[in-house]
């Protein structure tokens, strides 16, 4: 009888997985099935080793936001982090590009800004210390330091990441940000 009753339930099974599983004569199989999200081909390329997505559902290696400068609106997309010499001490930095900077000059980049500092790439460079943040715009120039801390900024297991909104209103709203990121640090 057991054996009986465990055959009827595996035909019953694989009937309805055979059910599910059927296409309808009219599919298109070069359409998604309905419901089903593609990836975005924009989607940024990390160069940062693959992590669990964070609480506001950004990848290590992403931005989200803007920045304003003159006028300009400028998207950023891609997120980096590393330590470098500034102000004569070692800094955490961060840059946040509107295009990816290629692997090989992330490093350099980080350093000493060639492509920011060369208009070949636009962003903010941000450098960020226990008690103060200082930010420049790229292109633009224009630069400010504050005793204000990124808002959500945390620096956790080589990952940091924020949130940064200002308004502008010490430029008359000539140079303003509303940005949020997660970068691994760069080694």
């Amino acid at each position: 009888m057991t054996r009986l009753l465990v055959c009827f339930l595996l035909f019953t099974f694989a009937f309805a997985a055979c059910s599910f599983n059927r296409d309808s004569p009219t599919s298109n199989t070069n359409q998604p099935a309905p419901g089903v999200t593609q990836p975005s081909p924009a989607a940024p390329v990390s160069t940062a080793p693959t992590l669990p997505a964070q609480a506001d559902g950004l990848q290590p290696g992403q931005a989200s936001g803007s920045y304003t400068a003159k006028g300009e609106v400028v998207q950023l997309k891609y997120a980096y982090a590393g330590r470098a010499n500034r102000f004569g001490e070692e800094s955490l930095v961060v840059l946040l590009t509107e295009n990816p900077i290629p692997a090989d000059a992330v490093a350099e980049e980080l350093k000493s800004t060639p492509m920011l500092d060369g208009e070949k790439i636009r962003g903010l460079e941000y450098v960020l210390d226990e008690s103060s943040m200082w930010v420049r715009f790229h292109p633009g120039q224009y630069q400010e330091s504050t005793s204000n801390k990124l808002k959500d900024y945390k620096l956790e297991n080589d990952v940091v990441r924020g949130f940064d909104d200002n308004d502008g209103s010490l430029t008359d709203g000539k140079y303003k940000r509303n940005v949020k990121f997660v970068a691994a640090l760069t080694k």
